[in-house]
């Protein structure tokens, strides 16, 4: 993970270069197609191997050096009624992830009918990416949720969402797709309303121009520009930090909105809990311990929440983003630090951090975090002491301490209905507080599609020639992430990859 990590930051600084060093020699380079795809991740590459496979000469625009992006860092796709599922006996039905996926997406402000669309679809999606030669094994995401996560198998020395990209992008070669890595679309070509095509520029300062029938556009969404994030969503960028930079600035929304006229629409952020600290491990066990029920008190020392909402990461993040300047304490002491030692993680993180990891490097991490100067972390050997450290009330916060353990003594959590067997009580020093703040994996929503991905405007009319998907495709979330189908952002990119790749060549075929 570490090298795809490098690879990608290296790769996202050469393309910032390239794009302001244009050469004083620049030359135009003119191409013709029927299908251009901006973009190539989970959602790109399905396309491109989609539209080739369906007669379309395709032609795919890629910003960075290497394909795949932050599909690099997924682990699975959610899937109904696959055979994956059949052999163990699942039976989850799409009309009852649909209805679940409703209740979860903000009283169903979202484009229901493409809600349906790809949750039904996962089941094909599935199918027509092990017949491009991808594997999967169903997995189980978290207590709150049924077996929908199928992991994709390594292939070829990558693992989970990298395995993916590099079968495809192979198969994509096999059908003649001309890949252009360093070459970021920058506007869309349109004529009398039509889409005809895009303008780039590739590394070397050079414009491109690819003249096409259809375009289709996967950038991957907005999730480094922190102007776009101000100002499309409800949240401060100040308070909400970026996993993984990855050079993701909203260029295809952009111009599909300036170039064409697209309605944006469902724009947010898939936020988890997380610490940002330059003095522990980006994939420490304090990281982990961001994803624990252990009692979080607010800046002021009071409880806020059943603890075990972080089960479910997505709505978790929203908690904690809610909290006045958009942070909580995760406290604990040696008792929990004991039992994780042992027995291991309860919630983990997915398949980066699976459940039962033992984590033996909390107290090391945490007294070195401090040594070097961190104000994130915290140790002491009383909570007057811990409450001095953190900021704060210590009354309240000795209060909050005192009504969590006593959920396990009196087998009843008055305030929030926690269940008894999940607290460990806190009574044991040295005490520990860990700042826990809102972070995202990418960003939701984007341009408004019908269930055939085409793009729409704000009358609601078909913008000719122009199509959108993965996370540059809007309407299949609300302000919140549906974490109970695991796995469905970068299943919703495969899908809609795959659909949009059909329909732009049918559309091609057909064009003037």
């Amino acid at each position: 993970m570490q090298s795809i990590i490098k690879k990608l930051f290296v790769s996202t600084v050469f393309a910032a270069l390239a794009i302001f060093a244009v050469s004083a020699h620049a030359k135009d380079r003119v191409y013709n197609t029927d299908v251009v795809v901006v973009g190539v991740g989970g959602a790109g590459v399905s396309e491109a191997v989609s539209a080739a496979e369906s007669g379309a000469k395709v032609i795919a625009l890629e910003k960075q050096s290497i394909a795949g992006c932050s599909s690099n860092f997924a682990e699975g796709l959610f899937a109904v009624q696959t055979e994956e599922q059949r052999k163990l006996f699942v039976d989850l039905t799409a009309e009852e992830v649909f209805k679940k996926s409703m209740e979860i997406n903000r009283g169903y402000r979202v484009n229901p009918a493409l809600v349906m669309t790809y949750i039904k679809e996962s089941t094909n999606t599935i199918k027509w990416l092990k017949d491009e030669g991808v594997k999967f094994e169903v997995f189980r995401m978290s207590a709150e949720e049924p077996q929908t996560w199928h992991l994709v198998k390594d292939y070829k020395g990558a693992h989970h969402g990298a395995a993916l990209i590099t079968r495809m992008v192979e198969r994509a070669e096999e059908l003649g797709v001309k890949i252009m890595y360093n070459t970021p679309g920058k506007k869309l070509i349109v004529k009398n309303g039509v889409v005809k095509g895009v303008e780039a520029v590739d590394k070397r300062g050079n414009k491109v121009i690819i003249n096409a029938k259809a375009v289709i556009v996967a950038t991957g969404g907005f999730g480094d520009s922190k102007e776009k994030i101000d100002n499309w969503t409800p949240y401060n960028s100040k308070e909400v930090e970026q996993l993984i930079p990855l050079g993701k600035t909203g260029d295809g929304l952009e111009m599909m909105a300036e170039d064409a006229g697209a309605e944006l629409v469902g724009l947010g952020l898939m936020l988890h809990p997380a610490i940002h600290d330059k003095y522990l491990p980006p994939m420490g066990d304090t990281l982990g311990m961001t994803w624990e029920p252990n009692l979080w008190v607010n800046k002021y020392g009071e409880r806020v929440i059943d603890e075990t909402i972080v089960h479910n990461f997505s709505i978790a993040g929203h908690v904690i983003e809610a909290q006045r300047d958009a942070y909580v304490w995760s406290v604990f002491d040696e008792n929990t630090v004991k039992l994780l030692e042992t027995e291991g993680a309860r919630t983990g993180l997915g398949v980066l951090i699976p459940v039962g990891t033992k984590f033996t490097k909390i107290r090391t991490e945490i007294k070195d975090a401090v040594a070097a100067g961190s104000k994130r972390v915290a140790y002491a050997n009383s909570l007057e002491e811990l409450s001095k450290k953190i900021g704060t009330d210590v009354k309240k916060l000795k209060a909050s301490v005192k009504q969590y353990n006593e959920i396990a003594t009196k087998h009843k959590d008055e305030m929030f209905g926690r269940k008894a067997e999940t607290v460990i009580p806190i009574n044991n020093p040295t005490y520990y507080a860990v700042r826990v703040q809102p972070t995202f994996f990418t960003t939701l929503g984007g341009a408004a599609v019908t269930t055939d991905f085409e793009v729409r405007n704000d009358k609601d009319e078909i913008i000719k020639g122009l199509y959108a998907a993965g996370c540059d495709a809007g309407g299949q979330y609300g302000r919140t992430y549906t974490l109970w189908a695991s796995g469905s952002a970068y299943s919703f990119a495969a899908t809609s990859g795959r659909i949009s790749g059909v329909n732009a060549t049918n559309y091609a075929k057909n064009a003037k």
